[in-house]
C-alpha cells in the first residue's frame, strides 16, 4: 500500500467495551490519538474513557450499534467534521456463537450476520462516504484468520469473517487510486478477550482462545502500527500462517485434524452451560468463571498438544487414570509400578515407578499436581537423572460414549531443558500418541466389559 502522508488525530473505536476495541482505544490514546469509543452500553464505556484518559490521551463515549446504519453514518460523520483526513475508523465490533450449524437458533445466527457484515457494511460506506468529502482517512477493518480457513462448532462466525475480508479485498481494489484512502485488514489468531464468554452457545461449553495465543494488547499495537504506515493484510500470531497453510494446501489433513484440535483446544473443559444467546442480541458482560466452580487449566501455557477420539465416556477414561497400578501399561516407557499411594490420584499422592528398557532402569516417582474427575489431570514426571516433565491430560466429552483426550507434556526441569523445543517435542509428541492408543484401548476395553456385566 502507499505509505500514509496525513498523521492520525482522530480515532473512531467500534466495539470499544472490551477486548481489542478497549486496547486499541486505550493505545491510540496514548499515542496522542483523540479518541471516540463506541459500543452499545454505555456503562462499559465509562471505563474504557478513563483508561484513556489516564494514559495521557483525550476520549468520549457514543453509544453505537453498527446495525443501525443511520447511527453509524451520524457517528462517522461527525468525527470525519472534526479531523477531515486525520480519522482513522477502527470497526472491531463483533459477535460469535458455538454450536453446530443445524442447531444455533435462527435468529442468534441472524444477529451474528446483521453485526459482523451488515455492521461491517455500515461502518465501511460510512467511513468512505466520510473520506470522499474530506480528501481522506483510514478505514481499519479487525477480520479474524477464521475469514481465512473454516472451522466447526462456529459457522456463523466463520460465514460472516468470509464475507468480511471479501468485502475489505473489493474495498481494496476500489480504492487503490484515492489518493489518502487506505482501507486495512487485521486478522487476529487466538486472542486472549472477554468475547469468548460472551459469546451464544448451544455446546454446553464456552469457547477458549485457541493456541497460540496473543493479548488484545498484541493487536492494538499492530493496529497503531498499520495507521503508521498501511498495509493491506496484516496477521497476528505465530500460528496464523500455518493454520492458512495447511487448510490451502492440505485440506485432508485439514479436515481430520482440525475437529479433535477444536474439542480440546477452542472449547472449554467444562460443560453443562445451559443454551445462551450471549451477547448476540444485546450488551452482556459476564462475570469471570468461578475459580473453585471452573477452574482454570494450566493448558493456558500452551504446549504443543496431541488427541485422540475415544469410544468411550469420560468416566471409563478416569478409571484407568485413577488406576494407578495400570499407569505402565499406558504410559510408553514405564517399566513397572513399586508402590501406588492409595489416595491416588489425589493432588500430592505418588505413583513408585521405574523407567526405561530392562536392565537399564531408573527408579523415581510421578505426582499428582492437578486433579479435577473427570477431565483434568496435571502430573509431574520424574526420572532423575534425566530430568522431570510436565504432563497435562484433559478429557472433553463430546457426546454420551465419546470423548476427546489429549495430552501436553514438555520438560519443565533438569538436562531436558537444554535441549530446544522443537527437538524435545519431535521426541515427545510421537510417544505420546501411542500413549493416547494404549489409554484408548485400555478405556474402551473396560467400557465394553462393563456394557457386556450390565446384559
Amino acid at each position: 500500500m502507499r505509505p500514509t502522508t496525513t498523521p492520525t488525530t482522530g480515532a473512531l473505536v467500534t466495539g470499544a467495551s472490551s477486548g481489542i476495541g478497549r486496547a486499541t482505544a486505550v493505545r491510540l490514546a496514548r499515542d496522542g490519538v483523540e479518541v471516540v469509543a463506541t459500543g452499545r452500553d454505555l456503562a462499559a464505556l465509562a471505563p474504557v474513557v478513563d483508561a484513556c484518559r489516564e494514559a495521557g490521551g483525550t476520549a468520549r463515549a457514543e453509544v453505537l450499534d453498527v446495525r443501525d446504519d443511520a447511527a453509524v453514518r451520524r457517528v462517522v460523520d461527525e468525527a470525519a467534521a472534526r479531523h477531515g483526513r486525520g480519522l482513522a475508523v477502527v470497526h472491531s465490533a463483533a459477535v460469535v456463537a458455538y454450536g453446530h450449524f443445524e442447531e444455533v437458533p435462527p435468529d442468534v445466527l441472524a444477529d451474528v450476520v446483521d453485526t459482523d457484515v451488515l455492521g461491517t457494511v455500515h461502518v465501511a460506506r460510512a467511513a468512505l462516504q466520510a473520506f470522499r468529502r474530506t480528501g481522506g482517512g483510514h478505514l481499519v477493518v479487525v477480520g479474524s484468520l477464521l475469514g481465512q480457513i473454516a472451522t466447526p462448532y462456529m459457522s456463523p462466525y466463520v460465514l460472516s469473517k468470509w464475507a468480511v475480508h471479501g468485502l475489505v479485498r473489493t474495498l481494496q481494489i476500489e480504492t487503490r487510486d484515492r489518493v489518502g484512502t487506505e482501507v486495512s485488514l487485521i486478522a487476529p489468531g487466538g486472542i486472549d478477550t472477554p468475547v469468548y464468554r460472551q459469546a451464544a452457545t448451544v455446546l454446553g461449553r464456552h469457547g477458549s482462545p485457541p493456541p497460540p495465543v496473543r493479548s488484545d494488547d498484541a493487536v492494538a499495537a499492530r493496529v497503531a502500527r498499520v495507521l503508521r504506515r498501511p498495509r493491506r493484510l496484516t496477521h497476528v500470531g505465530p500460528g496464523n500462517p500455518v493454520a492458512v497453510a495447511g487448510f490451502r494446501m492440505m485440506p485432508g489433513v485439514f479436515d481430520v485434524l482440525v475437529t479433535p484440535l477444536m474439542r480440546t483446544l477452542g472449547l472449554s473443559t467444562w460443560t453443562g452451560l445451559e443454551p445462551t444467546p450471549g451477547n448476540v442480541h444485546s450488551p452482556r458482560h459476564p462475570a469471570p468463571p468461578d475459580p473453585e466452580e471452573h477452574p482454570v487449566t494450566d493448558r493456558q501455557l500452551h504446549r504443543p498438544r496431541v488427541s485422540r477420539t475415544v469410544t468411550a465416556p469420560a468416566e471409563a477414561v478416569w478409571k484407568v487414570l485413577a488406576d494407578g497400578w495400570q499407569y505402565p501399561l499406558w504410559v510408553v516407557g514405564a517399566a513397572r509400578a513399586r508402590d501406588v499411594d492409595r489416595s491416588w490420584p489425589e493432588p500430592g499422592s505418588r505413583i513408585h515407578h521405574s523407567v526405561g528398557t530392562w536392565p537399564l532402569t531408573i527408579s523415581d516417582s510421578t505426582v499428582v499436581e492437578e486433579a479435577r474427575a473427570p477431565h483434568h489431570l496435571v502430573l509431574t514426571a520424574r526420572g532423575w537423572p534425566a530430568g522431570e516433565a510436565r504432563v497435562e491430560i484433559e478429557i472433553v466429552p463430546d457426546g454420551p460414549e465419546t470423548c476427546t483426550v489429549s495430552i501436553a507434556e514438555d520438560a519443565s526441569s533438569g538436562p531436558g531443558r537444554l535441549v530446544p523445543m522443537p527437538v524435545r517435542q519431535a521426541g515427545i509428541l510421537p510417544r505420546n500418541r501411542e500413549t493416547l492408543l494404549r489409554l484408548a484401548l485400555l478405556a474402551e476395553g473396560r467400557y465394553r466389559e462393563e456394557l457386556a456385566d450390565r446384559g
